[in-house]
């Protein structure tokens, strides 16, 4: 089923097609601009049209299975001492590598092998390509390939059309509520673009506060107001929650430890009965003081917390409770990677179930990152995906106190904040079956893998010369 209009897959299947010879072209010769080719089209990765179970999403897709059998192949026969040495030094590609494992494993034991494989096989694919090629083919380069420039001159520019097309429909259509064609063809629905949209505002603001150029002020307000114009509370609110851990980090930092300590007991504190008497407060009051106070937008995102009467919210819960009857089921292998949407509906409650429910539950994910992973890869993977997530947050923010150049400051700040995002998204909803969103986190654990392998101050994995093929 097609899920675009014909004239944007023929402008897409064009461009992928352009987009990978201009990468392979270039492989040979120049690596990392190959690669750099193939991160440029992140942004705009485009889902066109389902074939069974499985959606293509262009050009993400073809460069997860091009770039990822390339550099596949050339670790495997040509440099396998890195994989040695990422297992060595790099606790972050430890988490990776058995969550990927017992992604595989859980497949054995899915209740859709087929769906299941095809799923591992993407995903191992995604990061084969975008995160272990991030570390193959940017270590020991030039250092116009650092991860600031992979921003500066790839992934904001192609970032900025994206935005510009869905504000251009925006004001087209009219500015209230999100209308699904004002994303499309580059995403699926709001949800998906507030994501987006927080990911890239957050990674603009740091250009913006380690930078004195004025674009990256228009950037931070074109990305700013596309996050508003989202409409997606989840995308609000982890916008919200990554500046405040910025805010918080870079002002404990200059506090001596115990008052570190301190601080972070009264604020943890503090939020969380904020957060408590947020959801037992009366929606309706609650709505109306925020309208009061932050118009139509206040009173949108304060109904985050209304599980009384918000169908949305409540439809949510609804999917929680399924996952953790699934859960509960199956502990160990789960239900299979990819499966959760096939499996669901008979694990609803009728208590829980609301009037946007679907009965067969043919559509749909558990609206949780972590839920879907304990629903469809049991406990295991659950505690596999945790790990990796605090592994890089830990790696990110460790190496960004300890920074001393403006520069490392801001590198560490662009790989650790924008992921940040995401993880606090993924509370609420689940989008690594996404195209870019999978590149994109998976690109950002390989530069925090290939930056710790560059402090370790290892020799290079790759042969001296530059070229992969020699002069002739």
């Amino acid at each position: 089923m097609m899920l675009v209009e014909p004239v944007y897959i023929y402008m897409l299947v064009a461009f992928t097609g352009l987009s990978i010879l201009l990468s392979l072209a270039t492989f040979p010769l120049r690596p990392a601009l190959g690669f750099w080719w193939a991160v440029m089209t992140i942004p705009l990765a485009a889902e066109l049209f389902n074939i069974g179970t499985f959606t293509l999403v262009l050009p993400t897709d073809a460069f997860g299975l091009a770039l990822g059998m390339i550099t596949f192949f050339y670790t495997i026969f040509l440099q396998p001492g890195i994989l040695q040495q990422l297992w060595q030094k790099v606790t972050l590609f430890r988490w990776i590598a058995l969550y990927f494992l017992w992604m595989g494993i859980a497949t054995l034991f899915s209740s859709d092998m087929l769906v299941s494989m095809k799923f591992w096989i993407a995903q191992g694919a995604y990061f084969i390509a975008f995160g272990l090629g991030a570390v193959v083919w940017l270590y020991n380069r030039k250092p116009s390939y650092t991860p600031l420039s992979l921003y500066k001159n790839a992934l904001f520019w192609t970032a900025a059309i994206v935005l510009l097309f869905c504000i251009k429909n925006h004001i087209y259509l009219g500015l209230s509520k999100i209308n699904i064609w004002v994303t499309r063809p580059f995403l699926r629905d709001h949800t998906v673009y507030g994501a987006y949209t927080s990911w890239f505002f957050i990674a603009s603001l740091v250009f913006l506060l380690y930078s004195t150029s004025p674009v990256y002020l228009l950037l931070s307000i074109l990305t700013g107001a596309g996050l508003i114009l989202s409409y997606s509370r989840g995308g609000w609110l982890s916008a919200l929650g990554a500046l405040g851990l910025f805010g918080a980090v870079e002002g404990l930092r200059r506090l001596p430890p115990v008052l570190r300590v301190s601080f972070l007991g009264i604020g943890g504190g503090g939020l969380l009965v904020a957060i408590i008497t947020l959801f037992q407060y009366n929606p309706q009051i609650l709505e109306i003081y925020a309208y009061q106070s932050g118009g139509e937008i206040g009173k949108h995102l304060t109904s985050s917390f209304d599980i009384r009467e918000n169908a949305s919210n409540l439809e949510r819960v609804n999917r929680w409770y399924a996952a953790l009857q699934m859960f509960v089921e199956r502990p160990i292998w789960g239900f299979g990677p990819n499966t959760f949407a096939q499996e669901y509906s008979a694990y609803q409650s009728s208590l829980t179930r609301t009037k946007i429910s679907v009965e067969m539950g043919e559509v749909g994910g558990a609206h949780s990152e972590y839920l879907t992973a304990a629903s469809e890869m049991g406990g295991p993977g659950l505690l596999l995906l945790i790990g990796i997530y605090l592994s890089s947050l830990i790696t990110g923010l460790r190496s960004f106190l300890k920074a001393r150049s403006r520069d490392k400051k801001a590198q560490y700040a662009l790989l650790t904040f924008p992921l940040l995002t995401y993880y606090l998204h993924g509370f609420i909803n689940n989008f690594m079956d996404h195209g870019h969103i999978a590149a994109l986190v998976y690109l950002h654990w390989g530069l925090l893998m290939l930056l710790r392998l560059q402090e370790e101050n290892l020799p290079s994995p790759h042969v001296p010369e530059k070229r992969l093929i020699p002069h002739l």
